[in-house]
């Protein structure tokens, strides 16, 4: 599927450790004015776009991790063991810490449906269903506990998608099934928000952005993956050309439209192959993931203590350095231990015992 000149090119130093944390500090940066109800300043863009650039990341690497070892049990594994701790942990300290700042004693936080359904709805990836705690954060500009864990299902369906993309790939021309895949995204896209034109329900747009239409980045990175070779050898004029595309799509043009995920998804993958000076982050292990799982909720608390209106630089420094300080915990006493352990390694995804599943 990977011809031997990208997979020696594959091997090159990166800067995708560095882009990361870009990101996820761009997001932070967004989500602070944003539920601080500030005005954003001309240069912070949208969250959204932040998080497209981590889909197509992900597309990029993620696809290459199958390639390399495409063994479904083995994938699924690693998948869960690097995914679920945080967002698990993120999830139940949410449920418990807020019950110290709900308006709500703690008896009636606990005892209520609306704290159950917020831990179920929130776990099983479901998190638009019920974003709230009750009596949490109802004086804050948003009431939403965690509104950055939308992307997770997302994510969780890029992964399934994976291994049957890739057994697609196998039986019929890749190109043909990526192709496939971008007409799906596109459709998907366009059937929601003409289904929001005509009955003007949000509820369309929520389920626009959700999922189908987002397999165009994710499937992006992977589209470059597949070609790297001839990516890396035209990046030179591949690259200004995708932000002259780029540009121009926020003209609305459809066609520079519809190349948009393309051309950003070349721009990402080119400047993490250019970012030279960046690549000794490598060395280092990422808690990235970390930080954006829980600089949400310590914002939102910020804001609850009203300590941005006291003082901005102490808020926003205050709660990026606690976000940075719990994401280091989490990694270093939860994350890297399951990860590594070797423990877990041996225990095999599924096991047969008298032709049942245990």
């Amino acid at each position: 599927m990977l011809n031997n000149e990208s997979i020696e090119l594959l091997k090159r130093q990166n800067a995708f450790d560095f882009l990361r944390y870009l990101l996820t500090l761009s997001i932070f940066i967004s989500h602070f004015y944003v539920l601080n109800d500030i005005e954003r300043p001309w240069w912070c863009i949208s969250g959204l776009i932040r998080v497209k650039a981590f889909f197509i990341i992900s597309g990029f690497l993620v696809f290459y991790t199958y390639i390399k070892k495409p063994q479904l049990s083995l994938y699924i594994k690693k998948r869960v063991r690097r995914i679920l701790p945080p967002y698990i942990l993120v999830i139940v300290l949410c449920v418990l810490t807020c019950s110290l700042v709900s308006n709500l004693h703690p008896y009636q936080y606990f005892t209520s449906t609306d704290t159950y359904k917020y831990l179920l709805s929130n776990l099983s990836f479901m998190n638009f269903l019920h974003p709230t705690l009750p009596g949490v954060f109802q004086d804050n500009p948003i009431h939403a506990v965690n509104g950055s864990l939308w992307t997770m299902k997302v994510e969780i369906m890029f992964y399934v998608s994976v291994p049957i993309v890739f057994y697609c790939m196998r039986k019929v021309n890749k190109l043909y099934v990526i192709i496939t895949v971008f007409l799906f995204a596109y459709l998907y896209d366009a059937l929601f928000y003409e289904l929001f034109q005509q009955t003007r329900n949000e509820i369309f747009l929520l389920i626009r952005k959700q999922i189908g239409s987002q397999f165009m980045y994710f499937y992006s990175g992977t589209f470059i993956l597949l070609y790297f070779n001839y990516f890396i050898k035209y990046l030179k004029y591949l690259l200004p050309l995708s932000m002259l595309i780029y540009g121009l799509s926020y003209t609305d043009n459809f066609i520079f439209l519809k190349l948009e995920p393309i051309a950003f998804a070349a721009i990402i993958i080119g400047s993490a192959y250019l970012l030279k000076y960046f690549f000794f982050l490598r060395k280092y292990e990422n808690i990235s993931y970390g930080m954006y799982l829980f600089h949400y909720p310590i914002i939102q608390i910020f804001i609850h203590y009203n300590i941005t209106e006291y003082n901005f630089y102490l808020s926003f420094f205050g709660s990026l350095a606690i976000t940075t300080l719990i994401s280091i915990v989490s990694w270093k006493y939860l994350e890297k231990p399951i990860i590594d352990s070797k423990r877990f390694k041996r225990i095999p995804l599924f096991s047969i015992k008298k032709k049942e599943w245990v």
